[in-house]
């Protein structure tokens, strides 16, 4: 099921679609990577490239912390738009795909907002070059990206990278706050599992879990079942309720989790036995001038938390 939004001015009205999409198998939401060791990703969060933006000034983050970091594969965890047109759409994705790295792209809260209809990201993504990215128009599961990219070597996967969509705003009479993962999407991650087998896996979306609100007041409170490093310098800005996501995305081998959304948190967490980390907002647009990214280190003694890294890059 898609979800669809109007945003103007202050109002935010959430139309939802019908239940009744297609259903696909697992296999169409799967892609490969070639595994090699020091397999190294990049992710950039809140780009936030809208019809205000400098795109030269915005592109000089970017192409300093591709250039720094040198992946295997960029993730692009969410807002990378807001109130953006199609040119600035276009230009972007153009703009990342010319490095000819692999890209992976999800959405975050203000993607859609934006003068083009809704699967306009979609289409434009899909005929880069370098977008390792899946999505269906009309298909059963709701939100616009629930697919995983195994990186393997020898027809075995070493790696599993979910890339999932936390969805944007849900409201009722009374509140509007952010969505969470809806039910369909964690048994779509718990199928995937059972098809394809149990794998270390790392997932990339956009707006914290509760989890990782609970871990970061462990962790400031001195509890020692919590350690990491980094700053959460504003609120965890968690979905309207609280579910049972993290034990079931932990249950099926996910042992990081990577998103953004929170601007100036920068902290990497290791909370029963699962990384939780805040990407780095990647250019300097919308607030705050604390500017950066992600990299995560993949090698087949297994992912730790000393193989997370952060970087701020300046003016």
């Amino acid at each position: 099921m898609k979800k669809k939004f109007l945003f103007a001015g202050f109002s935010l009205i959430l139309l939802l679609t019908s239940c009744n999409g297609t259903s696909h198998p697992i296999s169409d939401y799967r892609k490969t990577l070639t595994y090699k060791e020091g397999f190294k990703i990049l992710q950039l969060t809140d780009i936030h490239n809208s019809n205000v933006t400098d795109l030269t000034a915005s592109n000089a983050y970017v192409k300093e912390e591709i250039e720094d970091a040198d992946p295997d594969l960029i993730v692009i965890t969410g807002d990378t738009f807001m109130d953006a047109n199609k040119t600035i759409v276009n230009s972007t994705i153009d703009f990342i795909d010319s490095f000819n790295i692999p890209f992976a792209f999800t959405y975050g809260n203000h993607d859609l907002q934006g003068n083009y209809d809704d699967d306009y990201i979609n289409r434009t993504l899909t005929s880069t070059k370098n977008a390792v990215f899946v999505d269906y128009d009309k298909d059963a599961l709701y939100g616009r990206t629930n697919y995983f990219i195994d990186l393997t070597k020898d027809n075995t996967t070493v790696y599993r990278l979910y890339i999932l969509d936390s969805n944007s705003y849900w409201q009722n009479s009374a509140f509007i706050g952010y969505d969470i993962f809806h039910e369909e999407q964690i048994k779509h991650v718990e199928d995937i599992t059972e098809a394809y087998g149990k794998v270390p896996s790392l997932a990339f979306f956009h707006i914290p879990l509760y989890e990782f609100r609970t871990a970061y007041n462990l962790y400031k409170e001195g509890d020692t079942s919590v350690v990491g490093t980094g700053t959460n310098e504003e609120k965890c800005s968690v979905g309207y309720t609280e579910t049972n996501a993290f034990n079931r995305m932990k249950a099926c081998g996910i042992e990081g989790m990577f998103i953004g959304h929170d601007h100036i948190n920068d902290t990497t967490l290791l909370y029963n036995n699962v990384v939780l980390s805040y990407g780095m907002k990647s250019t300097a647009e919308i607030y705050h001038d604390k500017i950066g990214y992600t990299t995560i280190t993949l090698n087949s003694t297994g992912f730790s938390m000393t193989d997370v890294k952060k970087v701020i890059t300046h003016e």
